[in-house]
C-alpha cells in the first residue's frame, strides 16, 4: 500500500470515529454530515465522495464496529484454555456489549433499517459479510471444541454454531426494538438460552 493510500485509509478512519462519536452522543437523526466534516477537518464533499451519504457512514461505523468484535474475538479464542466452553459466553458477550458501546438503541435501529434497505450497495454488502464472517468465528470455535471432544460424538458443531449467532442475532434485534429492555435483561436471557443448548451438546464423561 502507497503513503497515499494509507493517508487515505487514515483520513477515513478518523471520518468514521468521528461519526461514531456523534451517533452515539445526539443520534443519528441530529448528526449531520457538515458536523462529521468540521470536527474532521475536511469539506463535506469529501466525505460524501467517499461515503455517498449519511446512510454510508452510518453502515461505515458498523463495519468498523464489527470488525474491531473480530479482532477481539479471534484474541479471545487465541488465549482460551482448551475444550473450555466457557469461551462461547465471552464471545456472545462481546457480540452483545461492544455495538452498545459504539450507538444507541435509536441508532441500532436505523442501521439495521439501513443494512436491509439501503441504496449503497457497496457499504451494505461489506457490513453483511463482516456479520458473516462473526458468524463463522464463532461457527469454527465449535468445530475446534468438538475436536478436543467437549461435545458429544453426534453433535454438528456447524449446526450448533449456527443456531446460537441465529438465536443472539435475533435477541439482539428484539433488544434494539424493545425500548423497554435492559442490556442485562438481554445477556441474562442469551446465557440461560445458550445454556441450555450448549449442555445438551456437552461431553460429560
Amino acid at each position: 500500500m502507497s503513503l497515499r493510500q494509507i493517508n487515505k485509509a487514515n483520513r477515513q478512519k478518523q471520518v468514521v470515529a468521528n461519526a461514531a462519536r456523534f451517533f452515539s452522543s445526539i443520534g443519528y437523526d441530529l448528526t449531520s454530515i457538515d458536523m462529521v466534516a468540521k470536527r474532521s477537518n475536511m469539506s463535506p464533499a469529501t466525505i460524501y465522495n467517499n461515503f455517498e451519504n449519511k446512510i454510508g457512514l452510518l453502515l461505515a461505523v458498523l463495519i468498523e464496529e464489527g470488525e474491531e468484535v473480530q479482532r477481539i474475538g479471534e484474541q479471545l479464542i487465541t488465549e482460551r484454555k482448551q475444550a473450555d466452553v466457557i469461551i462461547i459466553y465471552r464471545l456472545i458477550e462481546l457480540y452483545v456489549d461492544h455495538p452498545m458501546e459504539f450507538m444507541n438503541k435509536s441508532c441500532w435501529r436505523q442501521a439495521l433499517a439501513a443494512s436491509t434497505a439501503s441504496s449503497n450497495k457497496k457499504f451494505t454488502r461489506e457490513y453483511q459479510n463482516v456479520d458473516k464472517r462473526l458468524k463463522h468465528q464463532l461457527i469454527d470455535l465449535m468445530h475446534a471444541l468438538q475436536k478436543e471432544h467437549t461435545f458429544v460424538a453426534q453433535v454438528d458443531p456447524a449446526s450448533l454454531g449456527a443456531i446460537i449467532w441465529n438465536n443472539v442475532d435475533q435477541m439482539f434485534t428484539d433488544f434494539i426494538s424493545n425500548e423497554g429492555m435492559s442490556l442485562n435483561e438481554l445477556k441474562s436471557t442469551i446465557n440461560r438460552q445458550t445454556s441450555s443448548l450448549v449442555n445438551l451438546a456437552l461431553n460429560l464423561k
